[in-house]
Order: C-alpha cells, then sequence, then structure tokens
C-alpha cells in the first residue's frame, strides 16, 4: 500500500513538472524578454489587450470545443478519452497561435501570464492523467483561463458559452 501511495505522488510531481517544462517551452518560443521586476503588472487599468488574428482563432477554437463539451465536463459524462481529445485540440491551437501569432512585447506577457500557463497545464492534466477527476479539473482550469482571455484581451463578441 505504501509503495501504491508513493508511486502515485511520484507521478503526481512527475505530471507538475512535465506541466512546468511545457508551460516554458512555450514562452521560449516567444521574442519578449521578461523584465525581471517582481512587481509589474500584467494587466492594465480598465482597458484589454489588443490581440490578433491568428490568437482571437486559436482561442476560439479552443472555445468552441470546450463549450460543445461543457455539460458534459460539468456533469460528469466525459470519458478519459474524451479529455485526451480536447486536450489534442487545445495542445494543437496553441502550437499555432504560438507559431504566429504577433502581440505587443507587454500583450504577449501578460497572454502568457494570465492565459497560456493555465491553459496548457489544464491540457495537460486532461491529456496525461490517469484519473478522471483529474482530468476534470484541468477542464474546469481551462475553462477559467478561457474566461480569464475574454476578461482580459479584446475579442470582439467572445462568449465562453455559446457554440456557433
Amino acid at each position: 500500500m505504501t509503495a501504491a501511495i508513493r508511486l502515485g505522488v511520484l507521478k503526481t510531481l512527475s505530471a507538475i513538472g512535465f506541466i512546468s517544462l511545457v508551460t516554458l517551452a512555450y514562452a521560449d518560443e516567444h521574442t519578449y524578454k521578461p523584465s525581471g521586476q517582481a512587481t509589474e503588472r500584467p494587466l492594465k487599468q480598465g482597458e484589454k489587450w489588443e490581440t490578433d488574428e491568428s490568437l482571437r482563432r486559436g482561442m476560439n477554437n479552443i472555445r468552441l470545443a470546450m463549450a460543445e463539451n461543457k455539460e458534459g465536463i460539468t456533469k460528469e459524462r466525459l470519458s478519459s478519452q474524451d479529455y485526451q481529445r480536447l486536450a489534442k485540440v487545445i495542445d494543437t491551437n496553441i502550437a499555432e497561435i504560438v507559431k504566429n501569432c504577433k502581440l505587443s512585447k507587454d500583450a504577449d506577457k501578460a497572454f502568457h501570464i494570465v492565459v497560456l500557463a493555465d491553459l496548457s497545464g489544464g491540457a495537460e492534466l486532461m491529456r496525461a492523467s490517469p484519473k478522471i477527476q483529474a482530468q476534470r479539473a484541468g477542464a474546469f482550469g481551462v475553462l477559467q483561463s478561457l474566461r480569464n482571455y475574454g476578461q482580459y484581451f479584446q475579442h470582439s463578441g467572445w462568449k465562453l458559452d455559446e457554440v456557433k
């Protein structure tokens, strides 16, 4: 029993480490250089950060996939394979965003801090966790990340719950 608990803890720590590495890999592909000031705020008071077409398209694709499955997530109806399929949609769109997005240095930094880290971490839980409740928690993290995106970034017509 103790060995099983140790193995579970080891797997959890490995997943957390992998999430951190994935987040750093995504962040490393962008060209901004953090200033190192811990007191910098990534958000502008009363304004939303600009976006570009690539970012809006990728985020909308993720939003659509999550909105189509939101009821299944909240009512615990999705299978492990469903969560893995959603994670693949998220990963594909994150890769496209990172590759093609051209934001200002400050907007890019804010996107990484406010949205991307949680988005990629949630997708990692959905993809890699052997426990469906952890996958579901990852999906809720993705949904919150999508809410944050809509709250802090310019995206005309952004509505998390609508499927069009």
